[in-house]
């Protein structure tokens, strides 16, 4: 047996092959471009594919490829005319341009998909398209929300989403799992709902012979980043927290029944649900603040590194609001600017520094306390968990262990492939494999240090204060 998986990220695509058991045979990754254009944020469909197919060429054993899940961005707007062609640049999810539609949408909504409505949500950007593209609503065979849909529609000729990415669109009944009456889009171009380990079909036969694959290759619906990350992180059980510090990131949690206070999605493992609070300011804000500081520098990351590590108990009192593209939670706005907040004659780059990657785990708690859990252990994935000295500074804001896993980077690939286990009877259950998987795994567990927590405790208090005071400035 060996899986191929595919992780369609922002900015890359890795390509991961794996055997029945979850050993990686091969890996490999290409980047991807975004467009921005003013306030909208897009990406070309077609370059996913060109990016695909040269992913899957760059495998020599690609026909002995048996079975491909994939995961990938959500929250994606892509407008598919007839023989499955891109219509439109896909709208992304951090693309906010529905923001003036919101009012259209029907409260009922809300309670039905548990989305605290926002200009980012497919919906509201569907009522931009009806009011500025109305041609190409026109001619849409179909809609679909996650690159790695646009694929297997490429793959098999057929239209699917899984639950959790519809989860993120505001059109799917999240109790009910089928599509909601009142969304005023036309059913019948919405993608037909599946589970993460349901197969889609085998390959089209022609798109086989095309790209050299075997024309036996089953297709699985796969997941959303947000099914496949929370998996690979291994919280099955409340009270568990998974962290994602990619360049936006979340805070996820697993329970029984929807969170009220948080943005619901359907996990991959049925009748669960991953309560998020999604935050558009995560290592962002690490990029940002080491280009400030080492602009001209070509190792400014390892320069970073060393700057946080050498004053990895520094105390400074300056405070950071890390919005800096506006943020979705703990507060809900999207003019809200960032602000550095204390600075005086001594204020050094050290301080800059630190200051910015607290102010992210500060709001990042704010969210935790929002969504009303007391957590145990929280594990922190993504490219910001690379960074050692903002995990220690996540122990000491969180006050619990904080566990970071090694090569993590792999991980949400590596957790794909139980679907197609559990589908073919390789294994029992998705706790069994993550379990399994997790305790095999090399990782660092940092601890709050204790003669550091009060005062983390008091700047939290005033962290608190900030948001409110500058949003009267910036309205």
């Amino acid at each position: 047996m060996r899986i191929a998986t595919f992780d369609f990220g922002t900015t890359a695509i890795k390509f991961v092959v794996l055997d029945e058991k979850a050993n990686i045979l091969y890996n490999n990754k290409l980047d991807i471009d975004t467009i921005i254009k003013d306030d909208f944020i897009e990406q070309s469909p077609n370059q996913w594919l060109e990016t695909f197919k040269n992913l899957i060429e760059s495998y020599k054993d690609k026909n002995q490829l048996t079975h491909l899940i994939c995961s990938g961005q959500m929250q994606d707007l892509i407008f598919i005319g007839k023989n499955n062609t891109p219509l439109y640049n896909a709208i992304l999810y951090n693309d906010q341009r529905g923001d003036n539609y919101l009012d259209k949408i029907d409260k009922e909504i809300e309670e039905k998909t548990t989305i605290h409505m926002n200009g980012s949500i497919p919906l509201s950007k569907m009522y931009w398209m009806k009011e500025n593209e109305p041609k190409v609503l026109e001619d849409t065979k179909n809609i679909l929300f996650s690159p790695k849909d646009f694929i297997t529609l490429y793959l098999t000729n057929i239209a699917v989403a899984d639950t959790t990415t519809l989860s993120t669109t505001g059109m799917m009944d999240i109790y009910k799992k089928e599509y909601i009456d009142t969304i005023e889009v036309n059913k019948e171009i919405l993608p037909k709902i599946l589970n993460c380990g349901d197969i889609v079909n085998t390959i089209d036969k022609n798109i086989a012979l095309e790209l050299g694959l075997n024309p036996k290759l089953k297709i699985f619906a796969g997941s959303g980043d947000a099914g496949a990350t929370t998996l690979a992180s291994g919280i099955i059980k409340d009270n568990e927290l998974n962290i994602n510090l990619g360049t936006s990131g979340w805070i996820a949690n697993i329970s029984k029944s929807p969170n009220k206070e948080a943005f619901n999605l359907c996990a991959i493992n049925e009748g669960y649900y991953i309560n998020v609070i999604p935050v558009l300011n995560a290592s962002s804000v690490h990029k940002w603040v080491t280009n400030l500081i080492f602009k001209d520098n070509d190792n400014k990351y390892d320069l970073m590194d060393k700057l946080l590590d050498e004053n990895i108990n520094y105390d400074t009192d300056l405070l950071t609001l890390p919005y800096l593209v506006g943020e979705r939670y703990p507060v809900a706005d999207n003019k809200i600017k960032g602000c550095y907040f204390g600075l005086n004659p001594n204020t050094s780059l050290v301080d800059l520094a630190i200051s910015a990657l607290e102010g992210v785990a500060y709001s990042l708690k704010q969210g935790i306390v929002e969504l009303g859990v007391t957590p145990k252990t929280i594990s922190l994935i993504g490219g910001g968990a690379l960074t050692k000295a903002w995990n220690q500074i996540f122990a000491n804001i969180f006050e619990v262990p904080i566990t970071v896993y090694s090569d993590s980077e792999y991980l949400p690939s590596i957790s794909l492939t139980s679907s197609v286990l559990i589908h073919e009877g390789f294994i029992n259950s998705y706790e069994e494999f993550i379990r399994e998987l997790l305790s095999n795994q090399d990782k660092k567990v940092y601890l709050p240090q204790e003669d550091r927590v009060d005062k983390y405790r008091d700047k939290f208090t005033k962290f608190k204060k900030l948001y409110p005071s500058l949003k009267v400035i910036n309205t």
